[in-house]
C-alpha cells in the first residue's frame, strides 16, 4: 500500500489523504470526498446458448441505459488475463508423439493396453480443443465515482448506484455483481498502477465472439481449461470445449447425482479409465449394483468379488486393534442393518469372545446371533484378510452385483471399513488415491465414512460418491465435498431437495429439468460458477460383455 500511496503523491505533488473502507476508495482532495466504489462481476448465467438479434438490441440498449444512469467518470472495465492455451497443445501433441513410440516399440500386453487408452483420451482432448470457440479471460470491473462533501452522503450515493448497477447487470446481462473486498480492491489498485501484472480477482471464460468494447457482459463462465494436469471428464455443451477436473480437486471429494437412467455409471466408468490410464492416481472402487464392473475394464485393473476377499465379522483382522473391530463393525450393523442397540451388545459380546470361525449350525442355535443370519456368508466364511494388501498396490473394482441386498451393504460397509484401516496406517499413506463408491446411499450414513471424508485430503485420499437423491448423502459429508455433478430430472422432489439439502439457488435448480440424458451441471465449491456438460463416454469396454449394459443406459 504504501506504493500506491508514493506514486498517488507522485502524481498529486503532494501528500496524500486516504481511505480505504471496502468495497470503497475515499480520497480527501481540495475539501471534498472523491469516493469510488469497486463492483466486481462474481457469477455469470450460462444459460443461453446463441443470442438472436432482439436479444442482442436489448442488451445494446441495457447497457446504454446503465451507462446514462451512472454518475460522470465512473467506468466499466475489462482486464485480460493470461491463457496458453497453444502451451497446452503443444505438451499434448509431445505426449502423443511418447505414446506412439511406446506402442511401436513395447511388447508387453498390459503395458500396450493402457498407454492404447491415454492415446485416445489424448487424441480427443487435442480435437476437442483445435474445433471448439476461441476464448478469453477476463475480469469485469466496475467503479462508481462519487463527488461529495460528506462520507456518509458519498456512501449513502454510491449505494444507490450500486443498488441500481448490480440489479440490471443481474437481471438484462446474468451477470451477480459482487462489492469488492479490501484484498481484492488493492490487487486492482496495483494492477492499474503497474505494481503488479496479474490479479487474484474473480475471472470469466468467454467465447471471443461476445466480447466487444460496447458489451464486454459475457453470458457464460468456463472452466480453467489450459492446464493438461487433469482428468477430462465431459464436454461444455455450448463451446465445444473439453471439462477438466484437475487431478489434486480429487482429495477434496467429489459428489455425482442423478436418477436412473441419466449417466452416473457412464461417468464413473469415464473416470475409471481415465484415471487410470492418464495418472498416478491408484482407483478403489466399490460396485454395489455390478454395472460399473461390466462397463470398466483395462489390464491394469483388478477385478474382485466377496468370493474372492471373504470376511467374517467373528473374526477381527490382525491389523485392528479389537477395539477398533468393534467400532467398525457396530458402525456396519446398526447403521446399515439397523440392528438395535441392546441386540447389538449381546452380539458383540459374542464377537469378542470368539476368534474362531464358526458353522451355520451354531449361528442357527444361538439366539442373539441368530439375528445376523441373513448375513450367514460373513459369519461362517474365512476370512483372507491379508490378501487385500496385495492388491492395493492396483487399481481395483469390488464387484458386489450377484448378492443379496442385506450382505451387499454390509460387505461394502466392512470393506470400506477395512480399507480406510489399510490405506491410513501403511505405506499406502503417501500415495494419491481415490476410493470410488456408486450407489453410496447403502453405506453414506456409516461414521467411518464421514471420518474417511473428513481424513481424506491429509492424507492423500479422495472420495467419489454416487448416488440417486440429494437427501441420500449426511450434511457433513455434503459439507466436506468440494465438487458436486449433478444429472437432470423432471421430479419436483428432486428439485426441492437440492435447494433444502445442497443448497442451491432456484436459478441453478430449474435448469436441471432441460438436461438431457448424459448431461450434467459442475459446480466447485471453491469456484461455483455452473457449467452444463456432456459426460465422456469410456474409451474400452470390456470386450466379453459387450452385450451387457448398465440400468442406467438401459432405461435411457
Amino acid at each position: 500500500m504504501k506504493k500506491i500511496v508514493r506514486i498517488f503523491e507522485k502524481i498529486i505533488g503532494g501528500k496524500v489523504e486516504y481511505k480505504i473502507d471496502p468495497p470503497d476508495l475515499i480520497v480527501f482532495l481540495r475539501g471534498k470526498i472523491n469516493l469510488t466504489r469497486y463492483l466486481i462481476a462474481e457469477e455469470v448465467d450460462y444459460g443461453v446458448k446463441e443470442l438472436d438479434p432482439s436479444k442482442i438490441s436489448i442488451m445494446a440498449n441495457m447497457f446504454s441505459e446503465l451507462l446514462d444512469a451512472l454518475p460522470p467518470y465512473s467506468e466499466a472495465e475489462i482486464i485480460k488475463r493470461r491463457m496458453s492455451i497453444e502451451k497446452l497443445l503443444r505438451k499434448i501433441s509431445n505426449e502423443m508423439m511418447n505414446l506412439r513410440a511406446t506402442l511401436d516399440t513395447v511388447e508387453e500386453p498390459h503395458i500396450k493396453r493402457r498407454a492404447e487408452v491415454k492415446l485416445k483420451i489424448l487424441e480427443a482432448l487435442y480435437e476437442n480443443i483445435i474445433k471448439s470457440k476461441p476464448i478469453t479471460r477476463v475480469n469485469l470491473v466496475i467503479k462508481i465515482r462519487v463527488v461529495s462533501n460528506s462520507i456518509d452522503n458519498a456512501k449513502h450515493l454510491a449505494d444507490i448506484y450500486s443498488s441500481k448497477t448490480m440489479g440490471i447487470m443481474q437481471n438484462y446481462f446474468g451477470i451477480k455483481m459482487k462489492m469488492a473486498s479490501r484484498r481484492e480492491l488493492l490487487d486492482i489498485l496495483k494492477n492499474e498502477l503497474g505494481l503488479s501484472i496479474e490479479t487474484n480477482i474473480k475471472s470469466i471464460i468467454v467465447d471471443n465472439e461476445r466480447l466487444s468494447t460496447m458489451m464486454p457482459l459475457p453470458k457464460n463462465k468456463k472452466p480453467i481449461m489450459e492446464k493438461e494436469d487433469g482428468l477430462p471428464i465431459g464436454i461444455d455443451t455450448e463451446t465445444g470445449w473439453p471439462v477438466i477436473i484437475p487431478y489434486k480437486l480429487f482429495d477434496k471429494h467429489v459428489l455425482i447425482l442423478g436418477p436412473t437412467g441419466r449417466g452416473k455409471t457412464t461417468l464413473l466408468a469415464s473416470m475409471i479409465e481415465g484415471i487410470t490410464s492418464l495418472s498416478s492416481i491408484l482407483v478403489f472402487a466399490i460396485d454395489f449394483k455390478g454395472d460399473l464392473a461390466n462397463m470398466v475394464y483395462s489390464e491394469g485393473i483388478v477385478h474382485l468379488t466377496p468370493n474372492d476377499y471373504p470376511i467374517n465379522i467373528l473374526v477381527r483382522p490382525s491389523f485392528f486393534q479389537i477395539i477398533d473391530w468393534y467400532l467398525a463393525v457396530s458402525d456396519v450393523l446398526s447403521n446399515v442393518i439397523g440392528i438395535s442397540k441392546e441386540n447389538f451388545i449381546k452380539i458383540m459380546n459374542k464377537i469378542t469372545s470368539n476368534n474362531q470361525v464358526i458353522n451355520e449350525k451354531d449361528v442357527l442355535l444361538d439366539r442373539d446371533l441368530s439375528l445376523l443370519s441373513p448375513l450367514i456368508e460373513l459369519i461362517t466364511s474365512k476370512p483372507k484378510y491379508d490378501v487385500l494388501m496385495k492388491y492395493l498396490s492396483n487399481h481395483v473394482v469390488f464387484d458386489l452385483g450377484k448378492y443379496g441386498t442385506a450382505f451387499q451393504n454390509a460387505y461394502g460397509g466392512l470393506l470400506m471399513h477395512i480399507y480406510k484401516k489399510l490405506v491410513f496406517s501403511t505405506e499406502m499413506i503417501d500415495k494419491p488415491k481415490l476410493l470410488i463408491i456408486d450407489e453410496a446411499w447403502r453405506i453414506s450414513r456409516l461414521n467411518g465414512l464421514e471420518e474417511l471424508v473428513k481424513e481424506g485430503r491429509s492424507k492423500h485420499l479422495g472420495v467419489v460418491l454416487a448416488t440417486q437423491n440429494p437427501r441420500d448423502i449426511p450434511r457433513e459429508i455434503i459439507e466436506n465435498t468440494h465438487l458436486l455433478i449433478m444429472f437432470g430430472s423432471r421430479n419436483e422432489d428432486y428439485w426441492r431437495d437440492a435447494e433444502r439439502f445442497l443448497g442451491l439457488p432456484r436459478e441453478i435448480v430449474k435448469k436441471l429439468a432441460y438436461l438431457g440424458v448424459g448431461e450434467a451441471l459442475l459446480l466447485n465449491a471453491l469456484d461455483p460458477h455452473p457449467i452444463i456438460l456432456h459426460v465422456r463416454t469410456p474409451t474400452f469396454m470390456r470386450e466379453k460383455h459387450k452385450h451387457i449394459i448398465s440400468d442406467d443406459e438401459r432405461r435411457a
